[in-house]
């Protein structure tokens, strides 16, 4: 395989992993110490009503910090979205359905993929049938099922998304937000999200239980670079497999994570690198199936990195003429923001709206798909792109 600065890249970041490993296990206790020191990794638990989206974007977003939020407000029409409901409004349209109940990396590599209508989706989600269960997995609403755009939303904390103020249009332009909806049982193993990107879920119905890992301990989990479908980001073992065999894998215990549940009427912000795994289902008994919505971001504290990695997947092939066109589309949109006045837009917007009220915590879908998610008050037109 030749040589690129993304598998360049690729072998760079295995080899600190393994590098990072390694000393701890050469000292376990020293390494523990160490651990233990860094500052703690926590979710906090905020009501909508006291959070104002400045503090959420400084102090949550831009320090890579989880939070949830409770009482965000109808982020669909009706309120909620239920199994039911989207099966009688758009059940015949298809959209590629997980079986076998996981999805297994970011890749978005799964046990079996089969495209199928939202009936018959809801037919076996329902009848928990023969082991093969369906997960509807990341869909993209704008993409695969538009019309529901119409009656969404998006929160107010996170709709100044910078993939939606490009001049033009790109891969990600239209991705999000998304649609999982799948049966206890059903989950997505241990990964981390391409190319840094924030990422926020809202819980229509039913529950998750998440496990997330701070962005900067991903070396203790027993990462891996397959070399014959390099990646940068890595795959890790199961967290299961993990957690029952602590002798094999020490370095566990030395991640900082968080373990929380993710109910209806409530919104998690996942920052941006960090390793997690989900499960649906508020206990492995749970009956109610799990309905959410949500959507990968970038913003001024990610942006930089987001771009790296664009750029990099962009080259991946040796071959120029094998760019991959949708990568250096998006790259290029981030590259002629200007950054600097961006970022000051967002912080007045954010201190205009101060704490929202009931009304204002959310967004409409096509306020944040033309890029004005993040806006309060006039726009002020050409601010987004440095000079050609």
């Amino acid at each position: 395989m030749h040589a690129t600065p993304y598998l360049d890249e690729v072998r760079r970041r295995a080899a600190e992993a393994e590098s990072r490993a390694s000393a701890a296990l050469a000292d376990l206790a020293a390494a523990e110490a160490v651990q233990v020191a860094l500052p703690a990794f926590t979710a906090d638990v905020r009501d909508a009503s006291e959070l104002s989206v400045a503090e959420c974007r400084e102090q949550y977003v831009a320090r890579f910090r989880p939070l949830l939020i409770r009482s965000i407000g109808a982020l669909t029409d009706p309120t909620p979205w239920t199994l039911a409901w989207l099966r009688e409004h758009c059940g015949q349209k298809c959209a590629a359905v997980n079986v076998g109940g996981s999805q297994m990396a970011a890749s978005c590599e799964v046990a079996g993929v089969e495209v199928m209508t939202i009936d018959d989706l809801a037919q076996r989600i329902e009848a928990r049938s023969s082991g093969r269960s369906a997960y509807l997995y990341d869909c993209s609403l704008p993409l695969k099922l538009p019309a529901l755009c119409e009656r969404l939303a998006v929160p107010v904390y996170f709709a100044h998304d910078w993939l939606q103020r490009t001049r033009r249009l790109h891969a990600f332009s239209r991705s999000w937000p998304s649609l999982f909806v799948g049966a206890t049982g059903t989950r997505s193993s241990l990964h981390i999200d391409q190319w840094k990107g924030h990422f926020w879920m809202a819980q229509l119905c039913g529950a998750k239980r998440w496990t997330i890992f701070h962005p900067e301990d991903a070396w203790c989990l027993s990462p891996s670079w397959p070399s014959e479908a390099p990646r940068l980001e890595p795959t890790f073992p199961s967290l299961d497999e993990m957690e029952a065999q602590p002798g094999q894998y020490p370095l566990l215990r030395l991640a900082r994570r968080v373990d929380v549940t993710l109910r209806a009427g409530e919104l998690l912000l996942v920052p941006g690198g960090a390793p997690h795994r989900v499960r649906n289902g508020e206990s492995d008994a749970d009956p109610a199936v799990s309905v959410a919505i949500a959507a990968n971001f970038v913003d001024g504290s990610n942006c930089a990195a987001a771009a790296a990695d664009l750029g990099l997947m962009a080259r991946r092939a040796a071959a120029p003429e094998h760019e991959d066109r949708g990568a250096a589309a998006a790259v290029a949109g981030l590259d002629e923001l200007d950054e600097v006045a961006l970022s000051a837009d967002d912080a007045r917007s954010a201190a205009a709206i101060g704490v929202p009220g009931v009304a204002g915590r959310v967004v409409p879908y096509g306020e944040y798909a033309r890029g004005r998610g993040g806006e309060a008050g006039e726009r002020r037109e050409g601010c987004a792109w440095l000079p050609a």
